[in-house]
This record gives structure tokens, C-alpha cells and sequence, in this order.
């Protein structure tokens, strides 16, 4: 039961368990600090004895069991908790046997932490760092119980801080850019790189609340893939996917900075235009739909449809704007599709020829 208890700590719930997942599949920088330590104990075996090279070995072997058992493991937390406690009580041996509080590699006991810090859930990272100063408490109180030894020449010291600040260089490395990618996956339709629907009411308080300043307006334009249903019954979802891709880039290639799109659904985006009065908006939205209708999007001849609303952004509201730019967009398509029509406007029943 406790083995259950402690296992459940360890690894959490299920996503802490994709998190560590994640990370550790991404996190290659764990031999670089297995070498950062290791040509610090090389060096300082020159001066303390063939004993630190005795325990590099064994931290060696360490990480080769742990690299070789970790993806094989049903609990791979569990494999680097405890190579993590190994290769930290590794090092407090080390420190104890070059000097205790006057060891060199006392500093290095943080290196370890550091790469806990990617991967593991908090209460086991505070865990750890918890048993890491424990451990350097006791490498440090051994010290003074040892005969004491010499310190070494000033450059064993220096590797020593230049491999510390390598490791720390690496690991603030890694989680800053974990960071932006967890970013980009939180905001970012990962297909077509537009912004997703789950960012749209963030922005749209920004925009509203900037433009309320001003006395200006807000307008969103939704605009659809006409017949999209068609491309992927007739060509695959495949295809299908490279059309969106190419129809965000003629959006982006089309709008100005300040715009804003947005992939709302399958085939549906919304055009977010900060300062645009509706007859701007209704511009924007026609010259998207003769972008698309000028030319093959991904090699196949499409059309879009886009319904238009817009208020004042004193008072405006994102269901509003979306349920009125909805509602035009519909009747865009009932009156024949590959038209713009703004809310309140009344449809002309016909297609619209495509540009030539």
C-alpha cells in the first residue's frame, strides 16, 4: 500500500505524466551534464587519487542503466528518481572525500537539481531539492570527520564553476524554450500557425479596450470555405489540410499587422480588425475572398464566403459580434456563396463571378 501511495506521488496524475513524458523525450542536454561533472572529476583526481575516477565509473554505469531501462520502464519516473538519487549520492561521496565544505565539487551537487527541475511535478522537484541539501549537509559533515586534504590548484576550481555555469546555461536554456513551445501550442493552431480559438476572447478585451480608448470600433469578420466538405469526400483529408495551410497564407499576405486570424474550426476563420468601421471591414473581407477565388489553393479552384459585423467597441461583445457576423455569413450562403455580406445587409440572390 505505501509502495502504492509513494508511486502515485512520484509520478501523479495523468498529466503530470505526459508532461514528464514530454519533457524528457525532449530534454537531450542530461550526457552534457554527465560530461560537465565528469571532466571536473577527472581533473581533480589528478590531485586527490584514482578514487574519483572509481566513482565517475560508477556514475557512468548509473546513467547507462538508467538511458537503457528509462523508455523500456511502465514508470519511467520511478527509473529517474532513482538514477537521480544515485548520481547525487555519487557526488556527495565525492565531496566528502576532497574536503567537505572546502570541496570544489561541492557546487556541483546543484547539477543534478537542475535537470529534476525539467522534468519532474513540483512536490517531487521540492522533494528533491530537500534531499540534495541533506545529502551536501551530511557530504560537508563527513568532510570534517575525514583526515583533511589539500586544496587543489586554483584551475580545478575554475573547470569546476565554468562546468556549473554550463549546466545552468543548458537547463535555463531547455525550460525557456519549453516555455515558448508550450506558449505556441497554447495560442497557436499548430496546422496553419493561425491563432486558435481559444485565444480569441483574450485578444478580442485587448482590442476592445484599446479601441474604447480611441471612441473607435471593432469588426470580425467569419469567413468558410465553400464546399469544403466536397475537397475532403473527393481528395482526402490530406488534401484537404494543405488547402487550409495555403488559405492561411494568403490570409496573413492579405491582412495588415495589426489583424488579427483566427482558426476557429475546420474550415472556418475569423478575421479579428481593430480601428476598421464596417465598410473597411467589409473591404478587407472581399478582397480575402478575391484572393482566394483569383487562383487554385492548393491546387484545386475554391471560393469563400464571409459575413461581416461591426459596432463601436465602446459596449461591443465578442457573441455579439460573432453571432451577427455568423448570421451574415449564412445568408452569404444561401444567397449563392463566394460573396461578402455584412450584418443587416440584404443578399443578392446569384454567384459571383470569379475575378479573372
Amino acid at each position: 500500500m505505501r509502495g502504492t501511495a509513494l508511486l502515485r506521488w512520484l509520478c501523479g496524475g495523468p498529466t503530470d505524466r505526459l508532461r514528464y513524458a514530454d519533457m524528457a523525450r525532449r530534454f537531450r542536454s542530461a550526457p552534457w551534464f554527465g560530461a560537465a561533472i565528469g571532466s571536473a572529476k577527472v581533473l581533480a583526481s589528478l590531485w586527490y587519487g584514482p578514487v574519483l575516477l572509481v566513482m565517475l565509473a560508477l556514475a557512468v554505469a548509473t546513467m547507462h542503466v538508467a538511458v537503457r531501462r528509462h523508455p523500456r520502464s511502465r514508470n519511467p519516473e520511478v527509473v529517474g528518481a532513482v538514477a537521480f538519487t544515485a548520481l547525487q549520492v555519487n557526488l556527495a561521496v565525492c565531496v566528502a572525500l576532497t574536503g567537505g565544505a572546502g570541496s570544489v565539487l561541492l557546487p556541483l551537487m546543484c547539477v543534478p537539481v537542475f535537470s529534476q527541475a525539467v522534468c519532474f511535478r513540483p512536490p517531487v522537484f521540492r522533494a528533491g531539492v530537500v534531499g540534495s541539501a541533506v545529502l551536501a549537509a551530511g557530504a560537508v559533515l563527513a568532510g570534517e570527520l575525514l583526515p583533511p586534504v589539500d586544496r587543489p590548484p586554483a584551475v580545478v576550481g575554475l573547470v569546476t564553476v565554468l562546468a556549473l555555469l554550463g549546466c545552468l546555461g543548458l537547463a535555463a536554456h531547455f525550460l525557456a524554450a519549453a516555455d515558448l513551445h508550450s506558449r505556441d501550442e497554447a495560442v497557436v493552431d499548430p496546422m496553419t500557425g493561425l491563432y486558435n480559438r481559444l485565444t480569441l476572447a483574450a485578444r478580442f478585451a485587448e482590442v476592445r479596450r484599446e479601441a474604447a480608448q480611441d471612441g473607435g470600433t471593432v469588426a470580425v469578420v467569419m469567413c468558410d470555405v465553400d464546399h469544403f466538405k466536397r475537397v475532403n469526400d473527393t481528395h482526402g483529408h490530406d488534401r484537404g489540410d494543405e488547402v487550409l495551410v495555403e488559405l492561411a497564407v494568403r490570409l496573413r499576405a492579405t491582412l495588415r499587422a495589426s489583424d488579427l486570424a483566427f482558426r476557429v474550426g475546420g474550415e472556418e476563420f475569423v478575421l479579428l480588425l481593430p480601428g476598421r468601421d464596417g465598410d473597411e471591414a467589409v473591404s478587407v473581407a472581399e478582397r480575402v475572398r478575391r484572393v482566394v477565388a483569383a487562383s487554385p489553393v492548393a491546387g484545386l479552384p475554391l471560393t469563400v464566403s464571409a459575413g461581416v459585423s461591426c459596432r463601436p467597441a465602446d459596449g461591443a461583445t465578442l457573441p455579439d459580434l460573432l453571432r451577427e457576423a455568423d448570421r451574415a455569413l449564412y445568408a452569404a450562403k444561401a444567397a449563392g456563396r463566394n460573396r461578402v455580406l455584412a450584418h443587416g445587409a440584404v443578399p443578392r440572390v446569384g454567384e459571383v463571378p470569379l475575378p479573372r
